[in-house]
């Protein structure tokens, strides 16, 4: 009872699976959809900043609303998802084809001012080794300028992270531990643990029964340790101290939740992305102001094609980009929804479209 006084009164929770393992890097906003934080890599939210009542969002989770008053012990547990890709027969074809579904949400102080999402079809050419990708995205900001601004700075980037890559977040571990960057250690049953010389940096979790591998890493925390490394060698040569300031690069955290399908020997092929999710938090230098930028990518469909039956598929899956188009084809495809006061706020900068 102690402890649960102590996490209530500082408003701490910990959010985790049905299984008691901590889930990382929830988006939590509060009941107009404001930004009120993300959890650490043990699930916890250090302060729900006066909320009394919170969203918590993950891709790999149903979205759920819960009532600071209702926890009794300082935990939150959310449920799997009901998303699963169906297997198919490895074809002799040119093509492995994969349609991803993705969506951005940028939030504030003051709630969601930004969405984008679309359709991709990608395919990954056996013979040349090469992705492709040809994406359709529909964008709205609270106002014209934020639009404008987020869409052609880097709505091509925000794209491309809804695309399938020839390498995954855990090749890339792999080959970072190859090259003696990071280190990864055997954990709890299932669990492998990323770290570098100065913290630990994420997860690999393996689940055989539902063959699938979870990656959960944070990348820009990584580059900063890399710098801080290289300055403090350059700095000791010289008998100095590193400069303080320069210990951090970025003024933000970016962390990746990546899952893939794996056989029976802990393969994946690329086709077998099943979905990712990117959080960048920060602050905005001149207001202070924290924002999160979430993006979430799902894989909805999978085949293996020649060109010539590529160009017919992407004429009969072509998804015009209106607003109810897309929410449509969240529907049909069981894409995972948010959090309902979330949703009516996105729904808000899309008011035009959808009284029409």
């Amino acid at each position: 009872m102690l402890v649960s006084a102590v996490l209530m009164k500082a408003q701490r929770l910990q959010v985790i699976d049905t299984d008691g393992n901590p889930i990382a890097y929830v988006c939590v906003t509060n009941e107009r959809g404001a930004l009120v934080g993300s959890t650490d890599t043990e699930g916890w939210l250090d302060d729900a900043k006066g909320n009394a009542v919170l969203n918590l969002s993950h891709i790999a989770f149903e979205d759920i609303t819960i009532r600071l008053a209702d926890i009794v012990d300082g935990r939150v547990v959310m449920q799997d998802v009901d998303f699963n890709l169906p297997d198919i027969e490895v074809k002799p074809k040119e093509l492995a084809y994969v349609q991803t579904y993705y969506r951005l949400i940028y939030f504030d102080d003051d709630g969601p001012i930004y969405y984008r999402g679309g359709v991709i079809d990608n395919t990954y050419e056996f013979a040349k080794e090469k992705t492709q990708s040809k994406t359709r995205s529909l964008s709205k900001g609270e106002n014209g300028l934020i639009r404008f601004l987020i869409s052609t700075i880097i709505g091509r980037y925000i794209d491309r992270l809804g695309q399938i890559k020839k390498e995954s977040t855990y090749q890339r571990l792999l080959r970072y531990q190859t090259e003696g960057k990071l280190s990864i250690a055997e954990g709890a049953p299932g669990r492998q643990i990323v770290s570098d010389t100065i913290s630990v940096l994420g997860y690999i979790d393996t689940d055989t029964i539902a063959k699938q591998r979870t990656t959960s890493f944070n990348m820009w925390a990584y580059s900063d340790h890399v710098k801080a490394t290289e300055e403090a060698a350059k700095a000791a040569a010289k008998g100095k101290q590193p400069k303080e300031e320069k210990k951090k690069r970025h003024a933000s955290e970016e962390s990746y939740y990546e899952v893939y399908r794996i056989d029976s020997e802990g393969r994946s092929r690329i086709d077998d992305f099943v979905m990712r999710q990117l959080q960048v938090v920060g602050h905005h230098a001149s207001s202070g102001k924290q924002y999160m930028i979430l993006l979430q990518a799902y894989t909805t469909d999978r085949d293996y094609l020649d060109k010539k039956d590529y160009k017919q598929l992407r004429k009969d899956n072509k998804v015009d980009m209106d607003i109810r188009e897309l929410k449509q084809f969240e529907q049909v495809h069981h894409i995972p929804v948010l959090a309902p006061n979330v949703q009516s706020q996105i729904d808000k900068l899309f008011e035009k479209e959808l009284n029409k």
